[in-house]
């Protein structure tokens, strides 16, 4: 009040609204963001419950009205929706590194050249581990889908210089491999339960790193061994 002129109504006046007091301190700029986010939760709420309340009441009361109202209030979101979209377009084009689709293309042309990608890297990687990892390949003699899979590790090893290590659970062989060594309780260890199973070894640190099980082509486990050794958890998601 002492800053108001004497002559004033009862020592009264109205304060300039950019006229702060001393002691005031800004708004903090995180407040501020916080604060716009509970009113826009808030506001979001109060549409969709809007929305919601409208259709309740054009299912249990369908006129003609009650529908007209639901439709305009569905249409509403729908237009916000949309706004929503297309600026969210338009800022992942001017923001290449917010694109998802530079990682994992979605179009023909960029699946091509990105499996291409892959593939070769994949190729290169497995001929660079012979040196250090192995295959270890769980089967049984009677099992129809281990004769299937015994054939594309053959190749595998034959083409890449991957050593193959094939492990017998009833101690019979396959043609492709008609010496295997018997089970040492290494498939116990494992939880081996379902065959064919292929694992990766690493003869130095002997890690043990599961490919899959079941009939795998060889391109699956060449791209699987890649992924497993020269990949983090997500890095091509």
């Amino acid at each position: 009040m002492w800053i108001c002129d004497e002559d004033r109504f009862n020592w009264y006046c109205d304060i300039p609204p950019d006229a702060e007091p001393a002691n005031s301190a800004p708004e903090h700029p995180e407040a501020k963001v916080l604060s716009e986010e509970d009113e826009a939760v808030a506001a979001l709420k109060a549409l969709r419950e809007d929305a919601e309340r409208k259709r309740a009441l054009a299912i249990i009361k369908p006129t003609p009205e009650n529908l007209k109202r639901y439709i305009v209030a569905q249409e509403a979101l729908m237009d916000r929706a949309s706004v929503f979209s297309d600026v969210w377009r338009r800022v992942i084009w001017a923001n290449p590194e917010l694109n998802y689709q530079l990682r994992n293309p979605s179009n023909n042309a960029a699946i091509q050249v990105r499996d291409t990608q892959r593939s070769r890297k994949a190729s290169e990687t497995l001929a660079g581990l012979a040196g250090d990892w192995g295959i270890f390949f769980f089967f049984r003699s009677d099992c129809p889908y281990c004769h299937r899979l015994a054939p594309t590790l053959k190749w595998l090893s034959e083409q890449y210089g991957i050593a193959v290590f094939p492990i017998s659970l009833d101690g019979g062989g396959l043609p492709e491999f008609p010496q295997p060594s018997r089970d040492n309780g290494m498939a116990a260890a494992l939880g081996v339960s379902v065959v064919p199973l292929v694992v990766l070894g690493n003869v130095k640190d002997r890690r043990l790193l599961p490919i899959g099980s079941g009939v795998l082509s060889a391109q699956e486990i060449v791209a699987r061994i890649y992924i497993l050794t020269q990949t983090r958890p997500g890095e091509l998601y």
